[in-house]
């Protein structure tokens, strides 16, 4: 490949590998709950073939980008193809469905020769199918869309206003990683201000909290979505399509909705004003940081 072929390929390939990490996580965490994956797993049959649901979760959940890069290098080759049509999404999203799912050359739950020749009963393959299918095709749509969205800034030819993506993208994770700080501040100083009643019973467990992987994933997801926010965000910032308010105004809904609904999906319950008060600093970094990095080109 040329330079410039190497550099699309770099840009695709980490796009892919944050959609695909994003979905898998976010439909992951869904549906595992939702269908109660954990007692599934323990079932006769199922307990033989799958390992019990929190065994390597963290690991599965660190080799997602090695997926990603494995489905961007089968993609590459059609991007072009996908891109040139109206409803590139439904082709990526058949592919999936077709070689990915239904017609796998193994077989794997949820393909017609799992059907055949596993033990696994029936139910079982159909309980997957929602996840898998709507995490394929929240990846294929996505996707195109991103991709799409890319090829008009390129067609647009503006050098020297756009950066690139690559360092859009580590502009973007570094903000990130500051908010990520500021969700732990968030954290806690309700902590602090939650234990300074004297009904300990209702006291948070800091300890336990610390070593809980579902609340330490909790704030992974809001990372992932506040790195997606600030590359959505800043070309309207750059181009004085909102204000600075406003960024913090979404910034803070969306981080308050995020904790809400992670800890109503995998807690049962959560707690407004806390998840209001946790997500207010990140906020603030987020706009500060989109304010200081992305400068909006000279007026003249």
């Amino acid at each position: 490949m040329t330079k410039k072929s190497w550099k699309e390929f770099v840009g695709f390939t980490v796009r892919v590998i944050i959609i695909h990490s994003l979905t898998y996580l976010l439909f992951g965490l869904i549906m595992s709950n939702l269908f109660n994956y954990r007692e599934i797993f323990q079932r006769e049959i199922i307990r033989d073939f799958m390992l019990p649901l929190d065994a390597h979760t963290p690991l599965g959940i660190l080799l997602q980008p090695v997926r990603g890069l494995l489905f961007a290098i089968a993609l590459w080759p059609l991007r072009d193809l996908f891109l040139a049509k109206k409803n590139g999404w439904l082709m990526v999203w058949g592919l999936f469905l077709v070689f990915g799912i239904l017609s796998t050359t193994g077989a794997a739950p949820c393909s017609i020769e799992g059907v055949l020749y596993t033990k696994l009963p029936l139910w079982y393959h159909l309980i997957g199918l929602p996840e898998i299918t709507l995490q394929t095709l929240a990846f294929s749509t996505l996707l195109v869309w991103w991709e799409k969205r890319e090829s008009t800034l390129i067609t647009e030819k503006q050098p020297k206003q756009q950066k690139g993506f690559l360092s859009d993208l580590l502009m973007a994770l570094v903000i990130g990683c500051f908010s990520y700080i500021g969700f732990a501040v968030g954290s806690l100083a309700v902590f602090f201000l939650m234990n300074t009643g004297s009904d300990t019973d209702q006291a948070i467990q800091f300890d336990e909290a610390a070593a809980d992987i579902k609340n330490q994933l909790m704030f992974v997801v809001a990372f992932i979505f506040n790195v997606i926010f600030v590359l959505l965000i800043k070309g309207r910032w750059m181009a004085n399509k909102i204000s600075l308010w406003s960024i913090f105004g979404i910034a803070w809904l969306m981080d308050s909705l995020i904790l809400f609904v992670y800890q109503s999906i995998f807690y049962g319950s959560s707690a407004p004003l806390t998840v209001i008060l946790i997500g207010f600093l990140p906020a603030l970094i987020l706009a500060f940081g989109i304010n200081q990095n992305f400068k909006k080109p000279a007026v003249s």
